[in-house]
């Protein structure tokens, strides 16, 4: 829990703070014996989702802006094989499911056994996520990833900023958040 001057500082400790989320979700076991997978296999998305959206920036890399899961491709992550169409299957089903619906479709799974961490159908539909596995790959590339290209204002300056909001100096108590960044000074 910080308060953060600068925002690339916010997004280094808030996707520090999924993967140890996600790392906690996996050893919590249940009293059927398995861990929090759904949870865990969504936090692990949003950490590739915005690592994707900083690399999309750097003119560099070959990811285009608004495909922020072709991450999955770029050497940080070494997943060169996997197509378009399977990364697009792994963002829609798996991702966007477990975010917006809290259900994965039939036919899919997450699992706990070790192997790769997606398993494609011939078709190359993903139906099966290893989450250990998942949360390797995932905290593996944050290791190797340039920490230099994350400039959120790059990613922020499409959406509405707020035109208010709080200054640390006038709190007189603990600011209660997981984190936090104020306004910049207009």
């Amino acid at each position: 829990m910080a308060i953060h001057l600068e925002l690339a500082a916010l997004s280094v400790e808030a996707i520090e703070e999924y993967l140890l989320t996600a790392e906690m979700c996996l050893k919590y076991r249940k009293p059927d014996g398995g861990c929090l997978g759904y949870p865990a296999t969504l936090l692990l998305f949003c950490v590739v989702d915005a690592l994707g959206g900083y690399l999309s920036n750097d003119k560099s890399n070959e990811i285009p802006k608004h495909e922020p899961f072709l991450v999955l491709r770029h050497p940080c992550f070494g997943l060169t094989d996997l197509t378009v169409e399977q990364i697009k299957k792994l963002e829609w089903w798996y991702r966007n499911g477990l975010a917006h619906n809290a259900v994965l479709p039939p036919g899919t799974c997450l699992s706990g056994e070790d192997g790769d961490p997606f398993e494609f159908a011939p078709n190359s539909d993903p139906f099966k996520i290893r989450v250990f596995s998942f949360h390797r790959l995932v905290s593996d590339a944050w290791r190797r990833f340039d920490r230099t290209l994350i400039v959120p204002s790059k990613i922020l300056h499409d959406r509405k900023m707020p035109t208010v909001g709080f200054n640390p100096a006038d709190e007189t108590g603990p600011i209660i958040a997981s984190t936090g960044c104020p306004l910049p000074k207009i």
